[in-house]
């Protein structure tokens, strides 16, 4: 059984530096609008995902956490990007520091806006995108509008940075 690794761990370390696996997906659906969330915790806009749980694999994670904020359940995917390093530092507004290994994952949906029934609180709101309609650069964190720009530039090869 899976343990929700994040507030585990940080029960222990308090706001000390840790470091967690990210799970994201690049959902995208059929008119290749990209689906992004605006999240609650800091009211950025990123890719639907969260963190790995004790005892869970990748695939169960990046599924779970999905299939949590949007309410859907992924088929396929397929690792698009693995990021790490000082770019991917967060620091949340409670003083949380957690250095990340992201890996992103990219699947095609048939869905649109009325599709997406989250399960959690944790977004503001969820939409699906154009590329011409998507929020300025620093409205992001930074490692989704990484995965946005090298899937508008069309990168599907996995990249490890």
């Amino acid at each position: 059984m899976a343990v929700d690794y994040i507030p585990y761990i940080r029960k222990k370390v308090g706001h000390d530096e840790i470091l967690s696996v990210s799970l994201a997906a690049l959902i995208v659906n059929h008119e290749g609008k990209i689906l992004l969330e605006k999240r609650r915790d800091n009211g950025l806009y990123s890719l639907p995902g969260g963190s790995i749980d004790l005892y869970e694999t990748v695939l169960e994670g990046v599924k779970r956490e999905v299939r949590e904020e949007t309410g859907f359940l992924l088929q396929n995917p397929v690792l698009f990007q693995i990021r790490s390093g000082e770019k991917s530092i967060f620091r949340y507004p409670n003083g949380d520091v957690t250095h990340y290994v992201d890996l992103t994952f990219f699947e095609e949906v048939t869905a649109e806006d009325d599709d997406i029934k989250p399960e959690d609180q944790e977004s503001l709101f969820l939409h699906f995108f154009s590329k011409d309609e998507l929020p300025p650069q620093e409205e992001f964190l930074p490692n989704s509008y990484a995965s946005v720009q090298k899937y508008l530039q069309g990168d599907f090869h996995v990249t490890i940075d």
